[in-house]
């Protein structure tokens, strides 16, 4: 296996993308979003990339906005999932896929029963991880883990260490490199998007709004990141 590697994106811009392009319908939004996810995780695993992690959808997401926008985004990851588990990128690189989140509290039954059907077809791969971040909040995350320690005796051991065993995101490496699409006026992190990971990380911020990212917009970024000169605080 190759050197550990875990890319952490945020595909933000997509209304944007559908204002300009007079897209008013959420689900072919959101199929749109979804083919540039396919074909972006399909680049980075051939890339080099070991760990993938792509944040699908906001906690805010699901339980603030409209019933139509969670009907589209609903009917768009169930309609899509299988295409990541069943992908020839999948058994090339030997992927499993984990969707981590709040999403088998929010989405419907269908979509959950896609979602676990997905997770049991790839749990037996085990050289690269691809997760999928539903219904997903970093502050959620970190409340829950804290939770679960004052809840829960321990034996001790480093606070750090605890917090991070306990969290939902914490089996995964430290993130090396985070994407944010459609951010670059306004670059920023949002909701402690794996905030538990991220201490040493870089931060990109392509000038392209999600849907018109892809394999190309992919390797600029990479490349980028390859000639960065990495000091870790020395």
């Amino acid at each position: 296996m190759s050197q550990v590697f875990h890319l952490a994106i945020i595909p933000d811009g997509n209304r944007r993308w559908a204002k300009q392009h007079g897209i008013t319908g959420y689900t072919s939004l959101y199929d749109t979003a979804i083919e540039t996810l396919v074909t972006t995780t399909e680049a980075a695993f051939e890339q080099g990339v070991t760990h993938l992690s792509l944040w699908g959808s906001s906690h805010a997401n699901l339980t603030s906005r409209s019933s139509s926008f969670f009907r589209g985004i609903d009917k768009a990851f169930r309609e899509n999932i299988h295409r990541f588990a069943e992908s020839p990128v999948i058994e090339r690189y030997d992927i499993h896929i984990n969707i981590i989140g709040e999403w088998r509290n929010s989405l419907t039954p269908q979509t959950i029963e896609a979602f676990n059907e997905a997770m049991a077809k790839t749990a037996h791969r085990t050289s690269c991880e691809l997760t999928l971040l539903i219904d997903y909040s970093g502050n959620r995350e970190r409340t829950a883990a804290t939770q679960s320690i004052l809840d829960t005796p321990n034996s001790g051991g480093p606070v750090e260490q605890l917090l991070r065993s306990r969290s939902w995101t914490g089996h995964l490496p430290d993130v090396d490199l985070i994407v944010r699409t459609g951010a670059w006026q306004d670059p920023h992190n949002s909701a402690g998007f794996l905030s538990l990971l991220v201490d040493e990380a870089q931060l990109s911020f392509p000038k392209v709004l999600w849907p018109d990212f892809g394999p190309a917009e992919l390797k600029k970024v990479l490349d980028d990141f390859h000639a960065r000169q990495r000091r870790h605080g020395k």
